[in-house]
């Protein structure tokens, strides 16, 4: 049986949550404190020199990064359905997708989200806040122009694109930031499908 060493709050632990129960994939979940700084303390630290969850452990092996742990297990089983297509050109754009997931919406909303969660308003870098919103807003666009004709954003079908994305945009009220009716629609579908919901809701 796996282990994931995770925290209840974390965004990057609960995309290995919804990974790992969406393929039923069993698993012990190892809860690192972050609030009591556990994660910066041996025997973690020891585990994880960056002291970040989530961290899976295969059997003595560990790997950390919650993009390396999805791929390294959608490697290690062959399901039915894949994430990743054998096809290069395929491969390459869903690589791309991720990518700009990562830097043009979960980075800049990682900024306001935690400005607004745990920094006195008077420390805000508002500059930093509004370029960080700039950023979502025309990636947002861009987002509406290939929901437009798909219910999700790549080969139309609930992946890795999703559960990447769906910790994030479940605080997306708390960004202020203008949501495109199709890109409404996706995140809508997104929320409520069963395991996200679920995992969400046990990481209140």
């Amino acid at each position: 049986m796996y282990q994931l060493y995770s925290n209840p709050r974390s965004p990057f632990s609960k995309r290995v949550h919804i990974y790992l129960q969406y393929r039923n994939l069993p698993y012990e979940t190892l809860t690192i404190a972050l609030e009591k700084l556990e994660n910066r303390k041996k025997p973690f630290i020891q585990i994880n020199p960056y002291g970040k969850v989530p961290v899976l452990v295969d059997d003595g092996f560990f790997l950390a990064e919650s993009q390396a742990i999805i791929r390294y297990l959608e490697e290690k089983h062959s399901f039915d359905s894949p994430f990743f297509s054998k096809e290069i050109q395929k491969g390459a754009l869903l690589n791309q997708a991720i990518q700009r997931c990562e830097s043009e919406f979960c980075f800049p909303g990682s900024i306001v989200y935690f400005a607004k969660k745990f920094v006195p308003e008077e420390k805000w870098d508002t500059n930093r806040m509004k370029d960080s919103l700039k950023r979502i807003g025309r990636h947002f666009d861009i987002l509406e122009g290939i929901l437009e004709s798909n219910d999700y954003l790549h080969e139309n079908r609930f992946g890795f694109l999703e559960i990447l994305y769906a910790p994030f945009i479940r605080q997306i009220e708390l960004m202020e930031v203008k949501v495109p009716t199709k890109v409404g629609d996706w995140v809508k579908r997104v929320l409520e499908e069963p395991v996200v919901s679920r995992v969400l809701a046990d990481s209140n």
